[in-house]
Order: C-alpha cells, then sequence, then structure tokens
C-alpha cells in the first residue's frame, strides 16, 4: 500500500499526483487480482449482509442506482440480477452532455465513449434509496477515489441515497487524498469486510 505520498527529497506532493500516483497503483494492483469468481459470490453475500441484515433495508422494496461493472471492477451483474429477481427496482448511470443520471435497468444498452454499458431510457427521476459505487482507492474514513471524471462525485452531491463502496478489499488505503468536492461514502462493501463509516 503506498502510505508516504511524498518525493524522495521529502517534499509532500500536491494532491492531484497523490491521486494519480494511487490511481496507478491501484490499477496494477487489480491487474494483478485473482479469484474473481469466488470474490464476486462474497462480494453480494456482504452487501445483502450489510443493506439487508445491518441497515433499514430488511423486508423493503427498495430502489438502487448501480454501476454496469467494466473491465476489472467489481463485478455487479449478478447482483443486479439477485436484485430484480427479489422483486428491488434497479438504475444504472447514463452519462449525456458530460452529466451522469440514472436509467431504469431493463434489456437495452448503448456503449458509452468510454465503452461503459448504459441502459437506454428516460431519466429516473424516483427516490433512489441506495447507491452502488465503483471506486479505485477507499479509506476508512469514507473518502473514495475514482477515476478522475467527478461524474459521481456530481451525481451524489444532489442524491440523498445511502452511498455503498462497491468493491476489492485489496483497494481499502490508510489514506486517500480528497478535496472540498468529494464525495464521501457511507458503507464500504467488500469481498472480505464491510465498514460502516461513523
Amino acid at each position: 500500500m503506498i502510505r508516504n505520498l511524498c518525493f524522495a527529497d521529502g517534499t509532500p506532493s500536491s494532491k492531484e499526483e497523490q491521486k494519480a500516483r494511487l490511481r496507478a497503483y491501484m490499477k496494477g494492483k487489480r491487474a494483478e487480482n485473482v479469484n474473481r469468481d469466488v470474490k464476486e459470490q462474497r462480494l453480494i453475500e456482504h452487501f445483502y449482509q450489510a443493506i439487508f441484515q445491518k441497515m433499514d433495508g430488511a423486508g423493503t422494496r427498495l430502489t438502487f442506482f448501480i454501476y454496469l461493472s467494466h473491465f476489472r471492477e467489481a463485478p455487479t451483474d449478478q447482483l443486479i440480477e439477485r436484485l430484480r429477481a427479489d422483486g428491488h427496482r434497479v438504475c444504472c448511470p447514463r452519462l449525456e452532455n458530460g452529466e451522469m443520471y440514472a436509467v431504469e435497468y431493463g434489456e437495452e444498452f448503448t456503449l458509452s465513449d468510454f465503452g461503459i454499458r448504459e441502459p437506454i431510457g428516460k431519466r429516473f427521476t424516483e427516490k433512489i434509496d441506495v447507491a452502488v459505487i465503483p471506486f479505485l482507492a477507499v479509506d476508512k474514513q469514507g473518502n473514495r477515489l475514482g477515476y478522475g471524471g467527478g461524474y459521481y462525485d456530481r451525481y451524489l452531491h444532489h442524491s440523498k441515497a445511502k452511498r455503498v463502496a462497491f468493491g476489492y478489499h485489496f483497494q481499502i488505503a490508510n489514506d486517500v487524498p480528497c478535496e472540498a468536492w468529494d464525495e464521501k461514502m457511507d458503507v464500504i462493501v467488500t469481498d472480505e469486510e464491510i465498514v460502516f463509516i461513523t
């Protein structure tokens, strides 16, 4: 894990430089990730424990905003299918003119300029209960490091949904550099643990 966010001469690096180094490090760790099928099942189990046993979701029908996993991100397809089979509503992100909004999950998708699947449909404007957010790194204070576009931060700024950072255990960092506009997470769900941010 990257702990020293200074240059060799001891000079502190800027937050942008710190973020760039942490992004590069975590992308390398994700490339080395093994046993993904086993980890995916643990992620789903821990997610259900967090939402339906330890939070207020038990016995209720919830609406989820969940990213459609891409490349080496923690996979969400099985989680989405299980939630829908259990009667929950699922929406996924779509980008339009540089802004992210929710569209209900369906059978038709397009690919974004980043090669990410996006649902086809109109904007979902009803209440979202839980937002499931990808990350490159997250710390136990709820600070999240994404890819640098700020799409999720801008989306979450206008949402009252519970924020769940969903990823692999090795992506938890000791300290994630953050700015005033970075939105914090409420819960971290990984293949090894559940962390509630206090």
